[in-house]
């Protein structure tokens, strides 16, 4: 049976996922209303995911449970090496990593986003962090996947699956 993060979890993964992709192939025009409301919603997203891992989130998905150290690293990079690494329903300590990165980034996306049609962009130039900060985001979003799928092979298990709907 594959374990399955909870739907809030899946809920919040895919609508920002699918945000994210909206606003980054320019499906909704940069700069226009709609562009903004999916920008803000991903952080809205984000926020709610925070608050649920502080409060209703249970074992992996609580926010205490994907803070990475050195050591775990180490020993996750060096199980990985051997095709040997744990079996668990959490992030791995480098996924935490990038989940961290994500919920710092995107955010900041959005508020850099939002402040390119205000005062501050006559003082910072907050459409270059804007653009800076989407490119960086699309980096990470394709270590991502990238890291997801080689690690699927390379250690002969399905971890897309606990993020998918639906009971196994």
């Amino acid at each position: 049976m594959i374990q399955r993060w909870d739907w809030v979890v899946r809920t919040t993964h895919w609508c920002v996922a699918l945000g994210f992709l909206i606003n980054r192939l320019h499906i909704t025009e940069p700069g226009k209303t709609l562009h903004q409301i999916v920008g803000l919603t991903i952080a809205t997203l984000v926020i709610v995911r925070l608050i649920w891992g502080m409060t209703g989130a249970k074992g992996p998905a609580r926010l205490s449970a994907i803070i990475p150290t050195c050591s775990a690293i180490r020993q996750h990079l060096e199980e990985v090496r051997q095709r040997s690494a744990h079996r668990s329903l959490g992030h791995n300590p480098i996924g935490a990593i990038s989940i961290w990165l994500f919920w710092l980034l995107l955010p900041l996306v959005a508020l850099t986003g939002w402040a390119q049609d205000t005062a501050l962009m006559d003082r910072w130039p907050v459409d270059e962090w804007h653009y800076w900060l989407v490119n960086l985001v699309t980096l990470l979003v394709c270590l991502h996947i990238l890291a997801i799928v080689t690690l699927s092979i390379w250690l002969k298990r399905n971890l897309i699956a606990a993020m998918l709907p639906g009971r196994r």
